[in-house]
């Protein structure tokens, strides 16, 4: 006889199943161990050292694999948020956006002069300057993905080889598992 907690366990197992939380395999395994008696034991919270820092209030969950639109807004989300870490994918995806921003702006200079795109530019302009603080943003929790000081973004005010190195960085993949700013942005 199946008692009710163990009826409970197993229905929010098939339930995170369902979720895509935990795979097949893993269900049958638990499903098995609670129909046996076995209890896997509770996962506890990490005890804080030098590397743990508190939730913050605004944590943000990443979008699925495929929601390429979140993966651009996402940066935007956490506007002038400097802790934390950010993967490459999340600065990659960000800089499809203000590629294309840049693109119309540069595009539209050559026709400053006709008072239709002017405004236009304006607006293009204006855009540019409000996406810089997300940049920066995002390129310091690049940086502390990589176990480095944010400081280093500060490279970009070094004329043409500065966002070169910058660049650079943001190829490098971050550390795995836990540093000193946080857990690893990818492991869900």
């Amino acid at each position: 006889m199946i008692d009710e907690e163990a009826l409970r366990s197993i229905e929010k197992l098939h339930q995170m199943k369902q979720e895509g939380i935990i795979s097949e395999s893993d269900f049958d395994a638990a499903k098995q161990d609670i129909l046996k008696g076995r209890t896997r034991p509770k996962p506890r919270s990490p005890k804080p050292n030098a590397y743990t820092h508190p939730v913050a209030e605004n944590d943000y969950s990443l979008p699925n694999d495929g929601d390429f639109i979140e993966w651009i807004m996402l940066p935007l989300k956490k506007y002038a948020d400097f802790t934390g870490r950010s993967g490459r994918r999340e600065f990659w995806m960000f800089q499809i956006l203000v590629t294309a921003v840049s693109f119309v702006f540069f595009i539209s200079i050559p026709e400053l002069y006709k008072t239709t795109n002017l405004l236009f530019a304006a607006v293009s302009g204006m855009a540019l300057l409000g996406l810089a603080v997300p940049q920066i943003a995002l390129q310091v929790r690049r940086f502390h993905d990589q176990d480095k000081s944010g400081w280093f973004a500060l490279f970009n005010l070094f004329p043409y080889i500065g966002p070169v190195i910058v660049l650079i960085f943001m190829l490098i993949g971050g550390t795995r598992w836990e540093n000193r700013y946080g857990p690893d942005p990818y492991e869900r």
